[in-house]
């Protein structure tokens, strides 16, 4: 509209200009003509023509002042109503240079500040502003501010600048400047507050289980089993009640419950304190009642559903008593801080063995593998699997790479073994041959798909099974056919041995099998000394009828001279991080096994007094390897949880890459403090 208007006022000052000049040719050439057909026409026309130019240098004289003056209102009639659109403008409005300097503002614009104020900086008038945020690529910038409790929207726009205006005075202090931005600010308060109420509105799904429903009921008079159930719903009910919550008991341990979004805020602030409150029920200090509880939230109802029972699931097989919530792909754990007793029933694992059975029977052959730098536990269950492979008739590799030096001799007992010699171990590279829709991939001794030993695997098969005794993280295998997890075992070997029981007859382990299973059980259990119940002395004792020397399986972990020297100068140079908790740094370069050593020093610092938890730190491979130990007092797990790894309540660990131990140091240190302060460590 501006441009046509501009346009319509060229055309009427040069028609105002070039008339009376057309006007004088017309005139002039017809004097000419004059002259030819007569001379004193020809001289009337002469003195026409001076009268009409005498004439319109009056009038040029008299008209040009009054025309300037017009003009001159128009234009500041113009500027006046286009200032007064700006000031109108119905949301604040501004333009600045490139550096967010102010030139103009509106009046609504200019409550934000005095309108005075020379060199008002945008990043001055807002603090969510930087520098960074003026330099952008594109035309428009959208970004989000918060002033005076209101939620705004600032709409930026580049806008060119003229050349010939970079010439102006008024520019000289902008001529570095490439543009204008035109700045618009819209109030969205109202629609940040409809969005958050939408949001706090939505309903989320919880899944919760008792854990040990049986045992808490197995363990009470008949006369008081009805009143310890109707404590424990009671307390359930009156959580989620508090809340608004709506609660269903589908099974006699299981309860389906829906509350609002706003409310899960507040429960994880409280870090879900009904996990205490139901353990605070029995009286009995044996066997306290604990819960387990996945919170799903998702886009849909469907979604919650879909994520409360995977965030159940995940609970459970972390050893259960906490509350997990899953949002989408970002998973938050609480509690988790008691260690759960051992069951004595093998009914779970008779009929995984079953299971394992009927999938093994269905494959044409089974490919094992385990974590990378395998150890002894890892070894001996690999083994355990491919016995029950073989005495089932089918053909089974064990994948292995790099090997944690304290396997090599439980691997050589194997290598000279005609049975072993046919392509037994393979390689990463060798076992993509093997791997195919018509291949069982069995999976032990961890969980967490970033360090299986070859994690491409996964992609060639849809028959995956997992045997662990770690606690589970985020990461997990999707497209699991069968899962055996035990939180309470004391390690894969253990849990393979019981297996190896029930799935056939026909396994009969050779002495040296029995061996590396029964050496997996010693080094994770630090020679019977931790992790260890009744079924890890079933499971030792199942080995040691296979004819094991023990002495000799011993001997295979003695340390060398050397080792033993490193060990004791790291146990020297230890020092306590916090209440309880010594730290020490083995170094790299003494020794070719740094983890091995690491974990042993880790060990050793228990036997301290005053020590309820060990970290060690060593470099290999370009990583930092942190191996964490406990004597039950405090949860070590959570810890390398925070620090990006996993593992026991009395055992874990975590490596770092791109890292030092001097700062993987420093954020230990950090991590204990907080998680201290927060009571997530007694």
């Amino acid at each position: 509209m501006e441009k046509k208007i501009r346009l319509k006022m060229g055309y009427i000052l040069r028609g105002y200009r070039l008339f009376p000049v057309l006007f004088g040719i017309i005139i002039l050439a017809l004097t000419v003509v004059l002259f030819f057909i007569d001379t004193k026409a020809g001289l009337c026309g002469v003195a026409a023509l001076l009268i009409y130019l005498i004439a319109l240098l009056i009038f040029q004289l008299i008209n040009n002042k009054r025309l300037l003056n017009g003009m001159v209102g128009f234009i500041q009639g113009f500027e006046n109503v286009e200032r007064a659109l700006v000031d109108d403008f119905p949301i604040p409005y501004a333009v600045t240079d490139s550096n967010g300097i102010v030139i103009l503002s509106n009046k609504k614009f200019g409550r934000f500040y005095d309108g005075e104020s020379g060199d008002m900086c945008l990043t001055d008038l807002f603090r969510e502003l930087n520098d960074d945020d003026l330099v952008f690529e594109g035309n428009e910038k959208n970004i989000s501010i918060v002033y005076d409790m209101r939620n705004f929207r600032l709409n930026l726009k580049k806008l060119d600048i003229p050349r010939e205006l970079l010439q102006d005075s008024i520019f000289v202090m902008q001529r570095r400047a490439e543009y204008l931005l035109a700045v618009y600010m819209f109030d969205e308060t109202e629609i940040v507050n409809m969005m958050k109420q939408s949001v706090e509105q939505q309903m989320v799904v919880g899944s919760l289980y008792v854990d040990n429903y049986q045992e808490v009921i197995g363990n009470v008079q008949d006369i008081n089993k009805s009143l310890v159930i109707a404590h424990i719903d009671r307390v359930i009910n009156e959580y989620f009640q508090k809340v608004e919550g709506i609660v269903r008991k589908i099974e006699k341990d299981r309860y389906f419950i829906v509350f609002k979004r706003k409310y899960l805020a507040q429960m994880q602030r409280n870090k879900f304190d009904l996990l205490d409150e139901i353990k605070n029920l029995t009286t009995n200090d044996e066997l306290k009642a604990t819960i387990s509880m996945g919170i799903g939230v998702g886009e849909n109802y469907l979604k919650d559903c879909e994520y409360a029972e995977l965030a159940l699931e995940l609970a459970l097989g972390r050893g259960g008593d906490q509350v997990i919530v899953k949002e989408g792909e970002r998973v938050y754990f609480y509690g988790g801080k008691t260690r759960q007793v051992e069951k004595n029933t093998r009914v779970k694992a008779r009929v995984t063995a079953l299971a394992l059975r009927d999938i093994i029977l269905g494959k044409d052959r089974v490919v094992v593998m385990g974590h990378k730098l395998s150890d002894v536990d890892s070894f001996g269950a690999s083994l355990g699997i491919y016995k029950a492979a073989t005495a089932l008739g089918k053909r089974a590799y064990i994948v292995l790479n790099e090997l944690n030096n304290s396997v090599q001799p439980v691997l050589d007992m194997f290598l000279d073994d005609e049975h072993y010699s046919n392509n037994v171990f393979i390689s990463t590279e060798e076992a993509h041959k093997y791997v195919n829709k018509d291949t069982a991939l069995v999976v032990v001794d961890v969980n967490k798909p970033s360090i299986f030993e070859c994690p491409e695997l996964l992609d060639l098969t849809q028959t995956i099974v997992l045997i662990d005794h770690h606690l589970q993280s985020g990461d997990r295998i999707d497209n699991l056919v069968l899962s055996y997890t035990e939180p309470n075992a004391s390690s894969a070997s253990e849990m393979v041995t019981e297996l190896l029981q029930y799935i056939t007859d026909n396994v009969k382990l050779t002495k040296s099998e029995a061996e590396a299973m029964y050496a997996g059980i010693l080094i994770d259990t630090n020679f019977f000394t931790k992790n260890t119940g009744v079924r890890t002395f079933e499971a030792a004792a199942y080995l040691r009828r296979s004819g094991i020397d023990v002495s000799r399986v011993n001997g295979l972990f003695r340390d060398s001279l050397e080792d033993v020297k490193i060990k004791a100068e790291a146990i020297k140079g230890a020092e306590m991080l916090a209440d309880g908790f010594a730290f020490a740094a083995v170094k790299a370069d003494a020794t070719i096994n740094p983890p091995v050593v690491a974990a042993q020093v880790a060990n050793e610092l228990l036997a301290a007094k005053g020590v309820k938890g060990s970290f060690t730190m060593t470099e290999y491979d370009g990583q930092i390897y942190i191996s964490a130990r406990s004597i039950g007092e405090t949860n070590v797990q959570l810890v390398m949880e925070r620090m990006g790894g996993g593992g026991h309540m009395n055992m874990a660990g975590a490596q770092l890459k791109g890292s030092t131990i001097e700062d993987a140091k420093k954020k230990l240190k950090l991590t204990l403090k907080k998680m201290i302060e927060e009571g997530d460590l007694k």
